[in-house]
């Protein structure tokens, strides 16, 4: 653990931007379980590789400019140097990482992804199929980012309840524990019953993965979603 202000500074100019791309990325990816140590090197790793990056970046801006602080004398005599240039440091190193911040946010953003695939010669398609961090939910949910989700479920005890995905657990292990929501019209069909109906004054809906036998997914356009928030007119002959 860090013992004085320069290295709790220090740590946290190491680890905010690693941190904040890893945050940003675990919306868009499957939760995997780490160990607190390996989840420390990872950000610690990502962090570094900003850091790195940034730093390069303005060294070379900086020194143009002629307005970069001398670290060598900064190290060599680091109180005489700050009692002389406090102000400029300061300056420097909140720039410095906020632009690494910055840049943390921006590499862990969708786009960024779309481009390295591309990049490396891969397409999303590909990517998904390939990653064994995925679970069935996550593929299934995901397939196609720019269309809303319609879900139906075939519960353990007859029953079937759809609605529209709201959100689901992202673990990628395939535990009975995790659940998803619906939210819209919420239709029912009661186990035995003939008819499904729309349950009056209910926008959501919890389900557990340990009840669900069969579970269908319809892609629905944003526009018609938007327009209607009601099920297809025959749930049960979706195409998943």
């Amino acid at each position: 653990m860090p013992t004085s202000v320069v290295a709790v500074l220090a740590l946290l100019v190491l680890a905010l931007p690693g941190y904040v791309f890893q945050r940003r990325l675990r919306r868009r990816t499957p939760e995997i379980t780490r160990s607190a140590f390996e989840e420390t090197l990872v950000i610690l790793f990502s962090g570094v590789a900003v850091d790195a990056v940034v730093g390069v970046v303005l060294v070379l801006f900086w020194t143009a400019l002629g307005a970069f602080p001398h670290f060598s004398t900064l190290v060599t005599d680091p109180r005489g140097y700050l009692a002389q240039h406090l102000a400029e440091v300061v300056l420097w190193a909140a720039g410095a990482l906020s632009a690494a911040v910055l840049v943390a946010f921006l590499a862990a953003s969708p786009r960024v992804g779309e481009w390295g695939g591309k990049f490396f010669g891969k397409t999303a398609e590909q990517r998904k199929r390939r990653d064994p961090q995925k679970s069935a939910w996550w593929l299934l949910f995901t397939e196609h980012p720019g269309m809303r989700v319609y879900v139906g479920c075939m519960l353990a005890d007859g029953g079937y309840v759809a609605g529209y995905l709201h959100s689901f657990n992202t673990s990628v292990t395939e535990s009975c524990d995790r659940e998803l929501t619906l939210r819209g019209e919420i239709s029912y069909r009661p186990a035995n019953a003939a008819d499904l109906v729309v349950l009056p004054r209910v926008n959501a809906v919890s389900v557990s993965a340990e009840r669900i036998q069969l579970l269908t997914v319809t892609y629905v356009e944003q526009a018609v979603a938007e327009v209607s928030e009601t099920a297809p007119e025959s749930p049960d002959e979706q195409v998943s």
